[in-house]
């Protein structure tokens, strides 16, 4: 896991260098840049696989930011012997071509590959990794807008998840190049459970790393990674008596895992010390993505300092499972469309911001729950066994039986910002500081992003 950029055209080398700068927080153990022509690649680095520097070169350049969960295997079939991923990644994509390459990865990535004058850009189907890119007086990318904004461009674009750009002399081409297939509806719910609670098992063990850490709300989703994963450590941040601290005592003790909780009972100064970090690490002023930020700025920091640099997450559990409670009123055609759009979105919505403000605190953030295997059995269960007789996630609750107590596995999910206290320790915060009335929060926040940014 690390942080990635790159530019193309006059000053490369230099350009790449100021937005590695901006992007340090994401790479504390190493930097490295690589020239080809006119092309630089650039590479912050946070060692969480094998002992391999980037950019890696060898007649092409590759810089590479993610983790490549099938890697060993990958090397076996190309007779090649290591411990990195990225080394993996960089003699399948000098075998194979990049566009053959991407189609044997299993994980979550984003990558720049440079060759013979060509840039190519890929991102991983959910879009985990982040990866934006920028026109101008030539062309630039990086793990965050921020570096792209400290070099004077402004105009930025988000690659797709799934997508693949390349560059050449001036030119952009984008074309899919990866994403989720489906096959056969499933419509039995002993069938399905099964299943998904296998899928579930093999995508947290191979996301499992030693040690690690969980963000832990003590709700169905993070319960049943807890489970599958016993040996985590779980974190877990709220406002002093709110809910998710009061849920993740109950629920630590009903997993016999109370003594690898550690909670964090937030303060008023402390939530508004830290909103400037907020705000700068996600970008933005918005109330909803601030306040569902916070709590997981505190969990990777606490996570940080305890000496973690890994963290699962429940994230993608709504959109797949049927979470949310405006999916209630659908009927089943319509819950599939609705599903289907919110996993397309999910890394504009959710993982991009959840990536930005781990990473802050140098943490790799892992998504068990956006595995490729869980996903695409997700497409394939009925929208009648995701929400049945009125239960939302039906299918996930069958599948969690197996390991959590009947308390737990149809507990109530509550939004985080509520749930935390969040939200309304900023709307109390905004009316401390002098912001009164419709929007106080927005306004509130938006004159502390021009302070942050």
């Amino acid at each position: 896991m690390c942080g990635i950029a790159g530019a193309a055209g006059k000053n490369s080398e230099a350009l790449v260098k100021k937005m590695l700068e901006a992007i340090k927080h994401r790479g504390p153990d190493g930097s490295g840049t690589f020239s080809i022509g006119d092309i630089t690649l650039g590479n912050v680095l946070l060692k969480i696989t094998g002992d391999a520097q980037q950019p890696l070169t060898d007649g092409g350049a590759l810089t590479y930011n993610g983790e490549i969960y099938n890697f060993r295997e990958i090397a076996e079939n190309l007779s090649i012997t290591t411990d990195s991923d990225s080394e993996a990644l960089f003699a399948l994509i000098g075998a194979k071509g990049t566009e053959k390459a991407i189609q044997e990865l299993d994980g979550d990535y984003a990558f720049a590959y440079a060759e013979d004058g060509k840039l190519q850009l890929a991102r991983d189907p959910a879009g985990v990794k982040p990866l934006y890119y920028s026109t101008g007086a030539g062309f630039a990318f990086a793990s965050e807008k921020k570096a792209l904004y400290a070099i004077g461009m402004n105009e930025i674009h988000t690659l797709k998840p799934g997508y693949m750009l390349t560059y050449r002399a001036g030119k952009i081409t984008e074309k899919r190049v990866s994403g989720f297939t489906t096959g056969e509806p499933i419509t039995d719910e002993n069938i399905a459970s099964k299943a998904l609670y296998e899928a579930m098992e093999r995508a947290v063990e191979k996301r499992r790393y030693t040690p690690s850490a969980l963000a832990f709300s003590g709700g169905l989703d993070s319960s049943l990674i807890a489970a599958l994963c016993p040996d985590v450590e779980l974190y877990s941040v709220g406002m002093e008596g709110s809910h998710d601290i009061m849920q993740t005592k109950r629920a630590a003790k009903l997993l016999g895992l109370s003594d690898k909780l550690h909670l964090h009972e937030l303060t008023p100064d402390e939530v508004e010390s830290s909103l400037p970090d907020v705000i700068r690490a996600v970008e933005s002023e918005d109330p909803l993505k601030v306040s569902i930020a916070l709590p997981l700025f505190f969990a990777s920091g606490d996570a940080h300092n305890d000496g973690i640099r890994v963290m699962l997450s429940g994230q993608g559990a709504d959109e797949l499972f049927a979470g949310y409670k405006r999916y209630e009123s659908m009927n089943p055609a319509e819950l599939e469309l609705a599903l289907r759009k919110d996993l397309d979105n999910i890394a504009e919505n959710n993982l991009e911001r959840d990536d930005a403000v781990t990473m802050a605190n140098a943490v790799e953030l892992r998504v068990p729950y956006l595995d490729r295997e869980v996903v695409e059995l997700a497409l394939r269960i009925a929208p009648a066994l995701k929400i049945h007789n009125g239960i939302r996630k039906y299918i996930l609750r069958l599948a969690a039986k197996k390991l959590l107590p009947d308390e737990l596995v149809f507990k109530e999910k509550k939004a985080a910002q509520y749930s935390s206290g969040i939200y309304s320790a900023l709307l109390k915060l905004a009316r401390k500081n002098g912001f009164m009335g419709e929007r106080a929060l927005g306004r509130y926040l938006e004159e502390l992003k021009l302070a942050a940014l």
